[in-house]
């Protein structure tokens, strides 16, 4: 019987000691630690960003006024409950759509962009009524200011509109006057 020759175990690659190997597992565990910490710190910012963002839909979601947040273009990026329900759709089925999506038939579109042209050319917010349509199709008189969107060179990317119906402030007024008018006829 011949006898096989044993495996040798692996030997270092010439030229590289155990020094060597020392450095580059200490350079392992440097990089291991770095990744741990940043790691930790992603976490850290996560959870903060994760706050930020529920403060932010508290505030959206307790609003009584009703926002938009659209891109240059007029199409929705971000709304709040009070539109949602007030128009009768889900912010996903608004997402996307043009504003002038939101507007009655009654409403001409050219006011929207005239509020919009006027809100970039002052460099600020201009208001304006428009007629939504609500729910059932009916049309409400919203009270809007439009302001621009700027990103961090100045350029406009978009438009925030916030709006009041002014239905029930109307109401109000009338039946303010009614009575001034009932106390004078006493």
């Amino acid at each position: 019987m011949t006898e096989r020759a044993q495996p040798q175990p692996p030997s270092h690659p010439e030229g590289v000691g155990d020094d060597t190997w020392l450095d580059v597992i200490h350079k392992m565990d440097e990089v291991y630690s770095q990744l741990l910490r940043d790691e930790v710190a992603l976490e850290q910012k996560n959870a903060q960003l994760e706050a930020s963002q529920q403060f932010i839909y508290g505030l959206l979601s307790s609003m009584s006024d009703v926002l938009v947040a659209a891109n240059a273009q007029g199409l929705i990026e971000q709304t709040n409950q009070a539109l949602c329900e007030l128009a009768g759709r889900s912010e996903d089925a608004l997402l996307g759509a043009p504003m002038q999506a939101l507007l009655h038939p009654s409403q001409d579109g050219a006011a929207l962009q005239d509020m919009m042209h006027r809100a970039l050319t002052l460099r600020q917010g201009h208001s304006v009524e428009l007629m939504l349509s609500d729910a059932a199709g009916q049309p409400v008189p919203v009270d809007f200011t439009a302001t621009p969107r700027y990103d961090s060179r100045r350029r406009c990317i978009g438009y925030v509109f916030v709006g009041r119906p002014t239905a029930e402030i109307q109401r109000a007024y009338r039946q303010l006057h009614e009575a001034h008018e009932a106390l004078k006829r006493t």
